[in-house]
């Protein structure tokens, strides 16, 4: 009897399976099936693709979809649309459609509806939202891969990052994704103004670009050359000569001021020759001023966000700062640091000032100057103006003082600052690389006088008369000022846009970052509850 339970019991058990099994062989597949599946198996840490492409998201995206039972998400067709709309719109910002799966989501839009297709349009479409999101927000290169200096730490800040999941979900219901992903990008007039630049040389690229002028003398108005109409067309295609401008067999006033304009765009002294250093300019390809701007974006990206009305912005190869509360109130030429010392690219806050400084010389100085120095000449502390004050070397406040009459104070590691200097003439230099990596400023007191924004006690003129008693004076701001040094190789001035020397080499290493296939940098994710 008991074998016969036993046997019965199996066959009962054997049956329930095999029905079991038949029934999840003929459960109908459904998309929401195909996303549970592929939901799991990212929280297994595989790699899952839709369509053929990886799905990058292995947090958000499966909470996104556990918060609404892994039903799909994007069954308006108007929300793919508004998709598809802002992944092409992404070329503005100099970024690459291709980076959010913009050909196959293309082909899934127009593709016949059903259960493996659905899914694979919705989770390609969260996907393409997640990272085109954290690219607008936090760039794409992940620049402290290359720079170890790189301390820029940007907040979250939109909803669509700071809590992604919940709000994918609201903003799908809403009908809003552009919206939503337009406010993630910097709020800046600078980088509107770039992404109308690119704009603008892109369709310059497409029209064919300039033709390249051939090597000779060195052309000076009033000469006459047979490369005259060809320097004139290339003038007027980015608009530094008027299209009106024919000119003669000579090199007249026209182009003259046409070659000048172009000059001080490019960082050039604006002489109207044009010489071997104005030839290579006008000969750069179009293809590398697109890419210059597109690094001008992404390195906006990367900096220009969590930024108060009122802050302070040095770019270093532009050799230029800007005082910018609400607008740019003060500009001002300044001297960078040299090749073998450069100014190290980071943010910071200023908090004081001191007026008739004394300059204790930091390690690098002491090893690549003073030190060698020393060993060659035992009077070279006298000759250069320096004294021992125990274990430092300083140099006591004074006119030859390498600091000038006033420095302000940023705090940070690289023990760089801002600062004046008794060699005003580099200032009108057209490379200004002179320094140790502090900056040099040109009219130093104007930004002083701003920066303490107290104009009853501490206008610029009262700040000059007390560097003029000699006596030192600290004086500290009623609020910190951001301080940003930044690396921007193309900017938009006036009705122009700028191209500068990469003087420290930096582009081509972040040019690759930027071109590079997609990946979240496993090591700086957002605030997207910790991993995207």
């Amino acid at each position: 009897m008991l074998r016969m339970i036993i046997l019965a019991t199996r066959a009962l058990l054997c049956g329930c399976l095999a029905g079991c099994a038949l029934n999840t062989a003929a459960a109908p597949d459904t998309a929401t099936a195909f996303i549970e599946a592929r939901v799991g198996q990212l929280r297994n840490g595989e790699t899952v693709r839709a369509a053929g492409q990886v799905l990058a998201s292995t947090v958000v995206l499966p909470d996104f979809y556990d918060q609404r039972a892994v039903r799909p998400a994007w069954t308006d067709p108007d929300n793919v649309s508004a998709l598809l709309e802002a992944v092409r719109e992404s070329m503005l910002d100099g970024l690459n459609p291709r980076d959010y799966h913009l050909e196959a989501l293309e082909g899934l839009a127009s593709a016949p509806a059903g259960p493996r297709r659905d899914a694979d349009l919705d989770m390609l479409a969260t996907d393409a939202t997640l990272r085109l999101a954290y690219h607008l927000r936090f760039g794409k290169v992940d620049v402290r891969r290359i720079d170890a200096d790189w301390n820029f730490r940007p907040d979250p800040g939109a909803p669509l990052l700071s809590g992604p999941a919940q709000a994918i979900e609201q903003t799908l219901a809403r009908g809003r994704l552009r919206e939503a992903l337009g406010v993630l990008r910097p709020s800046q007039r600078v980088y509107e103004q770039l992404r109308g630049a690119l704009a603008r040389y892109r369709a310059i690229a497409a029209a064919g670009g300039w033709r390249f002028l051939p090597a000779g003398t060195t052309l000076r108005p009033g000469a006459a050359d047979p490369r005259l109409p060809a320097l004139r067309e290339r003038l007027r295609i980015e608009g530094d000569l008027d299209p009106g401008a024919d000119g003669d067999a000579t090199y007249d006033e026209a182009t003259e001021a046409g070659v000048r304009r172009f000059q001080e765009r490019h960082g050039l002294e604006p002489d109207g020759l044009v010489g071997r250093r104005t030839l290579r300019a006008l000969n750069q390809p179009v293809a590398g001023k697109i890419d210059r701007l597109r690094l001008s974006l992404e390195r906006a990206r990367l900096l220009l966000h969590d930024l108060p009305q009122r802050y302070v912005l040095v770019n270093v190869p532009g050799y230029r700062l800007y005082y910018i509360d609400g607008t740019v109130r003060f500009a001002a030429n300044v001297v960078v640091g040299k090749m073998v010392a450069k100014t190290p690219i980071f943010r910071a806050e200023i908090t004081h000032l001191v007026v008739n400084p004394s300059w204790t010389v930091p390690p690098g100085i002491m090893q690549r100057e003073v030190i060698p120095g020393l060993a060659k000449d035992p009077r070279y502390l006298e000759k250069k103006g320096l004294q021992r004050v125990g274990n430092r070397i300083v140099q006591m406040p004074g006119p030859d003082n390498a600091l000038g009459r006033i420095k302000i104070m940023l705090p940070n590691r690289h023990l760089v600052y801002l600062h004046d200097t008794p060699q005003k003439q580099q200032f009108e230099a057209d490379r200004r690389t002179f320094s140790s990596g502090c900056i040099r400023v040109q009219d130093v007191f104007e930004l002083a006088a701003l920066l303490l924004d107290d104009p009853q006690h501490w206008s610029q003129a009262r700040l000059l008369e007390a560097a003029d008693t000699g006596r030192t004076l600290t004086l500290n701001l009623h609020e910190r000022v951001p301080v940003l040094l930044a690396y921007l190789t193309a900017v938009v001035r006036g009705e122009g846009v700028h191209f500068f020397e990469d003087i420290y080499r930096r582009d081509p290493a972040e040019l690759e970052a930027l071109d590079a296939p997609f990946s979240f940098p496993r090591d700086r994710r957002p605030g997207m509850q910790g991993k995207p």
